[in-house]
């Protein structure tokens, strides 16, 4: 393949291939490193000809299909790969070269950038000569979408960042024959690496990656290759190895390794987890805690299998941030299981490696309604109280990613439910109900970390309070609603959620049918309106901001005048908002 090198490049070959051939003991802290190339080392110009770890899809190297060293972007600067297309696909077709492996486990990552409104793609090979079988590959589209074809078409399709640097990152168990996969830190699927991308079988062998432009709308950029062979799966250190465990308490030992679940962080304990597996024998309700036993922790529940992941809950600092006593950032979290489903529970950390006790409880008393989304509170239109926010159930967003911070901002919520008959807007606030700081969430699909779709969500929009006005919201849907708290077992509050059905009365006629007078007002202000239909309407005065001062809700009206007492109210402008649940308008009020 290659016939001469340059003999600085000469050196980092010959360190490849001792690094590749040198049967060293293998550990966790010490893996055998095959590549680390960030490819500041080369010449801005073709890559092919400056390291035997890169070549092309027919091996001509130095010409149009080699790949292109650049300056202009990098997540590690100087310099990486630049793959720009052309109509019809082309020309570029460059190749990292694995080595055919055909057994042991190996950490494949890059970096990928995709520029804003465009595409990119690659795929990998069942074998360094190109062609013969591809055993996966994604398709990163223009709109942030992407798909991954592995065993079939579109085995999973998932969103991922563009405009900015990204982690392409496998971990391929090649002794069992499986591929687990994450873009942007976030787990996408797990399969049989054996798989080709539309054909549930093929030959099990690490060949290539294959970076290739589509289309003349493809334009990416490739930085900081890492490839590296590491341990055998141990028990307990990936999810196809993990330790089945019954009710009681545990002891975790070192987390070290590459099995993380979900969300992957670059370098230490933020590529490793320790992984355990629970099947309950009845329906019931799980809690898994570590606090009182030390350590920085964070806990994962799924269910769905390896290959899928499905989180049923996380929860990460809770006993530290709230409970007396606790000094650690120690975890506690529940979730409602089902019998004979197995479901894996993973603890991981970006601070700490570990070696610490944790408990598994079971119980099959139903949980108190409002604890989880499963369970939440059917309502109508009305005001509520809040007890107590006691629920270990929260999705808060969801917020599940990992950050910088060393405390998770909100850990408890309760849920409630609401299905309207028809359609309408809806409105839910705890704006002048209460002194407490609140945070709202409503959602829409399936309960689920997984499952639920966020449709609105507020913090503080009058004050510290929440409110959300307004919303379009169609007949038969049930919306979600969940108060969450960062005080564990916070004093609860009043809200309310108003909703105005659809009415017939066309916007235009709406828009005009309103005169509001006096207007600069001192003592009072009316509202006079006129519709050639019945109609349901609510009027609002809100403050400047955003704060609710007084409403009034009339049914099946023709014509009328309402009053607004201003005389205990501050001067300024106001916004009177009316609705019919389908069209608003607002108009704006002096108050001298």
């Amino acid at each position: 393949m290659k016939k001469r090198y340059l003999p600085f490049f000469l050196f980092i070959t010959l360190c490849f291939m001792v690094a590749s051939t040198v049967n060293a003991q293998l550990t966790c802290d010490a893996p055998n490193v095959i590549v680390d190339d960030n490819l500041d080392g080369y010449a801005e110009g073709a890559l092919g000809p400056q390291a035997a770890h890169w070549t092309t899809w027919s091996g001509n190297e130095g010409g149009a299909e080699d790949g292109e060293v650049t300056s202009e972007n990098a997540n590690s600067a100087p310099n990486s790969l630049k793959i720009v297309g052309e109509s019809g696909g082309g020309p570029q077709d460059v190749l990292l070269l694995l080595g055919d492996k055909t057994q042991g486990m190996y950490v494949l990552e890059w970096q990928m950038y995709v520029p804003e409104g465009v595409a990119a793609y690659y795929n990998i090979q069942h074998s360094e000569t190109p062609g013969d079988e591809w055993a996966n590959e994604i398709m990163f589209e223009s709109d942030g979408s992407a798909a991954l074809n592995a065993g079939i078409q579109d085995a999973r399709v998932f969103s991922y960042p563009q405009e900015e640097w990204f982690k392409v990152r496998y971990l391929i168990d090649l002794d069992n024959d499986l591929a687990y996969l994450w873009v942007a830190g976030r787990f996408i699927y797990s399969w049989p690496f054996s798989w080709q991308t539309t054909s549930m079988g093929g030959t099990k062998r690490l060949g290539s990656v294959d970076y290739f432009p589509i289309d003349d709308n493809h334009w990416f950029y490739v930085d900081d290759i890492y490839y590296a062979e590491v341990p055998a799966a141990e028990a307990g250190k990936y999810c196809h190895s993990a330790t089945t465990i019954d009710v009681g308490t545990h002891t975790i030992g070192t987390i070290d390794c590459f099995g993380a679940g979900f969300t992957v962080r670059s370098g230490g304990q933020g590529q490793a987890g320790a992984w355990y597996a629970y099947t309950p024998s009845e329906d019931g309700v799980i809690s898994l805690t570590s606090c009182g036993n030390g350590g920085d922790s964070r806990v994962w529940i799924f269910s769905g299998g390896c290959e899928n992941l499905n989180v049923e809950g996380v929860n990460d600092d809770l006993c530290g941030i709230n409970m007396d006593g606790e000094d650690e950032w120690a975890s506690y979290r529940e979730a409602m299981v089902t019998a004979g489903e197995t479901y894996f529970i993973v603890w991981d950390n970006i601070w700490e490696d570990g070696n610490f006790d944790f408990t598994l409880d079971f119980t099959t008393d139903v949980p108190a309604d409002g604890d989880f989304c499963e369970t939440a509170i059917a309502i109508t239109p009305g005001t509520y109280t809040i007890d107590q926010i006691n629920g270990h159930a929260t999705v808060a967003g969801p917020n599940i990613n990992h950050t910088g911070a060393s405390t998770t901002a909100y850990d408890q919520s309760e849920w409630y439910a609401f299905t309207p008959d028809e359609d309408g807007m809806m409105t839910v606030s705890s704006c002048a109900l209460t002194d407490e700081d609140t945070r709202l969430w409503i959602y829409t699909g399936d309960c689920g970390i997984e499952n639920i779709q966020l449709f609105a969500n507020d913090d503080d929009g009058c004050g510290l309070q929440s409110l959300l006005m307004d919303m379009e919201v169609d007949a038969g849907t049930t919306y979600y609603i969940e108060w969450d708290s960062e005080t564990l077992d916070a004093p609860g509050f009043d809200w309310e959620l108003i909703f105005d059905p659809a009415t017939a009365v066309t916007e235009e006629e709406f828009l005009s049918a309103f005169t509001l007078t006096p207007n600069p007002a001192s003592n009072a202000a009316f509202v006079n309106y006129r519709f050639s239909e019945s109609t349901d309407l609510t009027i609002r005065l809100i403050n400047n901001i955003g704060q609710l001062i007084s409403t009034r809700k009339i049914s099946s009206t023709l014509s009328g005048s309402e009053r607004f007492d201003l005389s205990g109210i501050a001067s300024g402008i106001y916004s009177v908002v009316m609705t019919d649940g389908e069209n608003v308008t607002t108009q704006r009020l002096v108050v001298e």
